[in-house]
């Protein structure tokens, strides 16, 4: 190592040396070759050999963007993070259109406000050299919807689906930021479109029933919600419950909601909120020492919280 840093460093005092003017070819094919060479290193996580190669290169061409970078890659590897920092800006100044990405993570992982304000800045000015770069327009339309800025998320979403089309994360993104916005129907057409591409998408279709019961909707949707997931996975529990559950407090089909209840009590015997649905559909049948056994029992495996206070409601709701 000592002989290579010491031919290394002979040959970039004769570079400093020379006036500043374009690079020879020889230079050119000195550079090509430890560039390569150090690259290789980073790639083995030989950061000393790598150091000490690019810093050649480095004096070659001080303005190359892509060899900045490569340094602030070697600097961090050598736990020297506030050095890679500043060559990574240095990077990002001599080549904003390429050099973005490295210096916005080592921005955010400052974990300061000061950071994510700069690393925005950043994504924001490459964007204007990078307008169709689907990594950059993702990681904006994310940096928007953390700061709230709904609009701005949306518009970098609509730029990514002009690119590539309407797809799962398409409306992903689009359903959190309209749930985000408490905007529960655009987010419910978010879904409802990616649906019509993916009808049997089970995740998608508990979006949709988790939607349809947070704003209350018409007990026919929701029922045909409640369906269409059953149809896909007859077995899902959650479902089955709060079918069951919708039933029995909405003067539906107890013996329906009752089957269903069994179900889940007979797969998940100490569930506290399967025991309560089931203790509730037997109180509404008129058969109260039952209801109390099972509510008893939901009561004994609850946690405190929202869930044991519902029991403790039924209970009581039982003469």
């Amino acid at each position: 190592m000592n002989t290579l840093r010491n031919i290394i460093l002979f040959l970039v005092t004769l570079v400093c040396v020379m006036p500043a003017h374009a690079i020879t070819t020889e230079q050119q094919q000195q550079f090509t070759y430890y560039w390569y060479a150090a690259r290789q290193a980073v790639e083995e996580e030989d950061f000393p050999k790598a150091l000490v190669l690019l810093e050649f290169c480095h004096a070659i061409k001080p303005n190359d963007g892509q060899t900045l970078g490569y340094l602030g890659i070697i600097y961090n590897g050598l736990g020297k993070k506030e050095l890679a920092l500043d060559t990574y800006r240095q990077a990002f100044e001599a080549d904003p259109r390429d050099q973005w990405y490295r210096y916005t993570n080592a921005l955010k992982d400052l974990h300061t406000p000061e950071g994510e304000r700069e690393a925005l800045k950043v994504m924001e000015k490459a964007l204007k050299l990078n307008p169709k770069d689907e990594d950059l327009l993702e990681m904006l339309a994310k940096q928007y919807g953390v700061d709230k800025q709904w609009k701005k998320a949306l518009s970098m979403q609509d730029r990514l689906d002009a690119i590539r089309g309407y797809n799962v994360f398409s409306a992903l993104n689009r359903f959190r930021v309209y749930v985000y916005c408490n905007k529960p129907k655009k987010a419910l057409e978010a879904i409802d479109k990616y649906l019509e591409q993916d009808p049997t998408n089970i995740q998608f279709m508990l979006f949709r029933v988790e939607l349809l019961e947070q704003t209350k909707a018409k007990t026919a949707d929701l029922y045909a919600a409640y369906e269409q997931v059953l149809a896909v996975q007859p077995g899902h529990l959650g479902i089955l419950n709060n079918y069951a559950y919708h039933l029995a407090t909405h003067k539906g089909d107890l013996l329906k909601a009752e089957r269903m209840s069994q179900i889940t009590i007979r797969e998940e015997p100490n569930n506290p909120v399967y025991l309560d649905t089931y203790g509730w559909i037997l109180h509404l049948k008129g058969q109260d020492d039952l209801a109390k056994f099972y509510l008893n029992r939901a009561l004994w495996n609850a946690g405190e919280g929202a869930t044991q206070t519902e029991i403790q409601n039924h209970l009581d709701a039982i003469k």
